[in-house]
């Protein structure tokens, strides 16, 4: 069986509950943006709970359309919808990543309002540091969400995965912190930061650009579900792995087989993914667990078809672990309907 990466990535239900905090409309109005979103919403209550990338960005496009506001109510004032084609039509004609960058915080300071995005360089790095002239503190949502888009939008004009040096967060760690390793690909975090900024090697700023208007126009069709589910090739060895593992669910291999196939050593694959802080059994796991979100939110197959497609003998021990993994039984993503 074959799920693509895209779809095998699940995320906190934390993700939504911070989305959907401040978000200008009523109740009822986002009851029903949830359920066409095929999130329900007694999720909303279970700490452990998932959802899809893709249901998340399904759900963040309908926000803000309803809401016509970009950041969803998180910053000082809306941010108008179209502002984010605005932005990346000027960015995609621009040469070089320096150019982009320029214009990035050029763009915020002639809109007036949003980001407040600032470039700062210090010796062999490039900081973007974000919420100048902010008045209010910077809520997790506006943070995280204003970092994924600046990193994504750079690695879809590069058409590669930009490796992140370090984000800087300015509050605690939140519930789902542990899902910013998936958000970021793989970045290491700081919390309870003076500032909150993200940095790249100043290396990136002699690169050019390799989109064009033509690839921009398919882009902005879906703009979010482009940015969740962007996917150029990552060279960090989890993906590599998971690229591996996702063609067998039903009959995963042992380490040491996947080694073998990877032509590389078992000590060295478990050291490389130690390094990136993440275990094979973690990894199996974790696909494992989205696989099934996936199988059970967008597919009509039975929950025991579903289990033996996972490698499960038989439904009890699949809906045990699928529990232990989300705090629920598989039947509670099926409640929707």
């Amino acid at each position: 069986m074959r799920i693509s990466a895209e779809n095998t990535i699940s995320i906190s239900i934390a993700f939504v509950q911070t989305a959907i905090s401040k978000v200008p409309l009523e109740q009822r109005e986002i009851d029903r943006m949830l359920y066409s979103c095929r999130i329900p919403r007694h999720l909303l209550q279970e700490p452990h709970a998932r959802v899809t990338l893709t249901q998340y960005s399904k759900l963040i496009t309908t926000l803000m359309n309803a809401s016509n506001d970009e950041l969803l109510g998180h910053a000082d004032e809306p941010l108008a919808m179209g502002s984010l084609s605005l932005l990346t039509h000027w960015l995609v004609s621009a040469k070089t990543m320096a150019q982009v960058l320029n214009r990035l915080e050029r763009f915020y300071q002639i809109l007036g309002k949003g980001l407040g995005i600032k470039a700062h360089f210090e010796e062999e790095l490039v900081h973007i540091e974000i919420g100048e002239g902010h008045h209010q503190e910077l809520d997790t949502f506006f943070a995280e969400f204003s970092f994924f888009c600046i990193h994504r939008v750079l690695c879809w004009l590069r058409k590669e995965i930009i490796p992140i040096e370090h984000l800087a967060f300015p509050y605690q760690a939140p519930s789902h912190a542990k899902d910013y390793r998936l958000m970021f690909y793989g970045a290491p975090v700081s919390f309870n930061c003076n500032s909150t900024r993200i940095s790249f090697s100043r290396s990136i700023l002699e690169k050019p650009v390799q989109q064009n208007l033509t690839n921009l126009e398919q882009f902005l069709t879906d703009p979010n579900t482009a940015l969740f589910t962007l996917n150029f090739s990552a060279q960090n060895w989890a993906s590599k792995v998971g690229d591996k593992i996702r063609n067998n669910l039903n009959a995963l291999p042992t380490l040491p087989e996947l080694a073998k196939n990877m032509k590389i050593k078992p000590y060295t694959l478990q050291r490389r993914l130690a390094d990136e802080g993440v275990t094979y059994l973690a990894l199996k796991n974790q696909i494992k667990r989205d696989a099934a979100i996936e199988l059970l939110v967008n597919t009509d197959l039975p929950i025991e078809q579903i289990s033996t497609r996972l490698g499960f003998s038989e439904t009890s021990p699949f809906t045990r672990t699928f529990k232990e993994w989300t705090g629920i039984p598989p039947s509670a993503y099926r409640k929707y309907q």
